[in-house]
């Protein structure tokens, strides 16, 4: 598979880890800093989005609401949502890759 993103933003904020605990499996650690986990909102832009030999979607708009986490010894981002506004993508993510993906109306534009 391959996919470009583009202009990204990460943003993010602190929050209790006992009000993350119930909203992510008891199988992953939340991920702390300085105490506190952290909720990311990232949107983005992706194009290019195609599986090997085959065509690429159109560019389309995404968000990804996430926090971080850890099993054992590997870190990694645990999803609540992942938005995007191509059908024929969510649909490829929720079906094959078990993500929670969501359609959603968005649209990029530039100043």
């Amino acid at each position: 598979m391959r996919q470009t993103w583009h202009d990204l933003l990460f943003a993010h904020w602190p929050v209790e880890p006992a009000l993350l605990r119930p909203l992510v499996p008891a199988s992953f650690e939340l991920d702390t800093f300085d105490g506190a986990a952290w909720v990311g909102v990232v949107p983005f832009w992706m194009s290019g989005v195609a599986l090997r030999g085959m065509p690429a979607l159109p560019s389309f708009p995404e968000l990804n609401v996430r926090t971080y986490v850890t099993t054992g010894d590997r870190a990694g981002v645990f999803f609540f949502s992942l938005d995007a506004a191509n059908r024929l993508a969510v649909w490829g993510a929720r079906t094959f890759l078990k993500l929670p993906y969501f359609h959603a109306t968005m649209a990029v534009s530039s100043p």
